[in-house]
């Protein structure tokens, strides 16, 4: 199969769904390359397999004989153990699950639920014993706890010990049982006593504060949801044990949580009927199981440059004086809060006149694996949302400068200058003239700049000294009186990209008189050697 290309798996379950389309949920079963021919007895699946071979032979497409096998009683399908009356999962998959390391990172951890994840019909309360690992998802940093621990304990144990479900029959009708707590909902889908698959959802903050009504309701509208491919076909039973819930169809809808609801029920031929929580057992399991991995105690962890921070406002002055504003008045007009001995400044940790920490926190957010060497901009952005300091701009910016991984490993983003154009070759005597300046010299008389001006044709030279400040208009008046007025006026000069040279002043005068002004390449002085030498 040619998964290399862009979209080939789904195009090639395209091809399978239509080739195979008479016996689609008939007698066969296709996902990509795993056909799965199921049949009551061998006379039937003899027949079944003619008619899929010869289908198969038909569109030229072909199986490879070692990997096929016939009339089985069981068989392994997707990671999961399939009989003629039973589902179980696949013992190669859960002895992985077994063996998995601790998650090192929020990649590893969304990997093991993703595996285990994949079986979670097969595991009574997946979702309350999962959720101290589904929380390290949604926050940023990284950090395993002990309740993480147990939990990732917790589900390979669960994971091992998953039941054998049963298979549905849909000549019998079904029951769902659900229930309700304070931490999570849970249901079984049902058949003669026998569980076909358990459903457990942890409750997020905004359903933990609803009535216990509305959360026995909304574990019965999850469940009748999650199965309605086999509820649909016939009437079943919901068994639960609010005593309410048993008159749902005379009620009255006033909450807008039972009008939306309701409407999802409609269609559907239910009968809701009331059982008591001791008899409500597996539900009422699915629900409570989560208070194993409730929080007893919490603890929190302070990183050693908070201290360093705090310890830093006894030798700032302008802390000090913060602080005992602060201890009076918190937060202050001005943004300023005082929290656990840490000063904030609209939410974030205010740094005082520390260089060390500054830098420390810089090189945290830019050159640790949090930071990953990126460029100024988000690295200030990480800095600023968390700290603020007077100058922080500036700090990261010269930071980022002075990387030396970066200054390695990062290339420009800009267009390549193209090539070097040489000179023209001048034709003839004062045509083509260079400049530049001679600075830095022990003042002489209060002179301590030279003009040079080249002839590029002749390499005649004349030094002109210059004073401090000099501008555009003093150093072409005197270009004037001791070049120009002796040797004419040349047809183009050669300089560098001195503020003078560039500046209005000299390109228009220039422009006037019809010299064209040619500029050496910015940090290569190699353009104009010898007015350099």
């Amino acid at each position: 199969m040619p998964f290399g290309l862009t979209n080939a798996p789904a195009t090639f379950q395209c091809i399978m769904n239509e080739v195979l389309a008479p016996f689609l949920r008939k007698f066969v079963m296709v996902f990509l390359d795993d056909i799965l021919v199921y049949s009551p007895d061998l006379a039937s699946h003899l027949s079944h397999l003619e008619q899929v071979l010869e289908t198969l032979r038909a569109h030229k497409l072909y199986m490879k004989k070692s990997k096929c096998s016939f009339a089985q009683l069981q068989v392994e399908y997707l990671g999961h153990v399939i009989s003629g009356r039973r589902v179980s999962t696949a013992g190669d998959k859960i002895e992985a699950m077994l063996k998995w390391p601790v998650p090192q990172s929020v990649t590893d951890v969304r990997a093991f639920l993703g595996i285990t994840g994949y079986y979670r019909r097969f595991v009574k309360g997946y979702g309350c014993i999962a959720k101290p690992l589904t929380q390290l998802l949604q926050k940023k940093l990284f950090q395993w706890s002990s309740e993480a621990q147990m939990a990732f304990e917790a589900l390979k144990k669960a994971m091992v010990s998953t039941p054998v479900l049963a298979l549905p029959d849909f000549k019998e009708s079904f029951v769902v049982e659900t229930d309700a707590s304070d931490i999570g909902i849970g249901a079984v889908l049902m058949q003669k006593d026998r569980p076909i698959a358990f459903l457990s959802k942890a409750l997020g903050d905004s359903h933990k504060h609803k009535s216990i009504y509305e959360k026995e309701f909304l574990a019965l509208i999850m469940a009748v949801e999650k199965w309605r491919q086999y509820l649909q076909r016939q009437e079943f039973i919901i068994r639960t044990d609010h005593q309410s819930l048993a008159y749902l169809t005379e009620q009255n809808l006033h909450s807008e949580l039972q009008q939306k609801a309701m409407t999802r029920l409609m269609g559907l031929q239910f009968k809701v009927v009331y059982r008591k929580g001791k008899e409500n057992s597996a539900a009422d399991a699915l629900s409570r199981v989560g208070h194993m991995m409730a929080i007893q105690a919490v603890s929190s962890v302070q990183p050693q440059w908070i201290h360093e921070v705090t310890n830093s406002y006894a030798t700032d002055k302008e802390a000090q004086s913060l602080l005992a504003r602060l201890t009076l008045v918190s937060p202050d007009a001005h943004g300023f809060a005082l929290e656990n001995g840490i000063i904030r400044y609209h939410g974030k940790i205010w740094v005082g006149h520390n260089s060390a920490i500054q830098t420390r926190i810089i090189a945290a957010m830019h050159a640790s694996p949090v930071g990953g060497h990126s460029r100024q901009k988000a690295t200030f952005h990480r800095v600023n949302n968390m700290f603020a300091w007077k100058g922080l701009k500036r700090d990261v910016v010269t930071f980022v400068q002075q990387c030396g991984i970066c200054q390695q490993a990062k290339h420009p983003h800009t267009h390549p200058a193209g090539l070097l154009q040489p000179l023209p070759i001048p034709e003839g005597v004062w045509r083509d003239i260079s400049l530049d300046f001679v600075e830095g010299l022990p003042k002489v008389e209060g002179y301590s700049v030279i003009l040079v001006v080249v002839d590029r044709f002749t390499k005649y030279a004349h030094f002109i000294p210059l004073k401090h400040p000099y501008t555009a208009l003093s150093v072409a008046r005197v270009l004037y009186d001791q070049v120009i007025k002796l040797h004419g006026m040349p047809q183009s000069m050669v300089s560098d990209r001195d503020k003078v040279f560039t500046s209005t002043v000299w390109t228009e005068l220039f422009k006037m008189e019809g010299v064209q002004l040619k500029y050496s390449t910015a940090y290569h002085p190699q353009t104009d050697g010898q007015t350099e030498r």
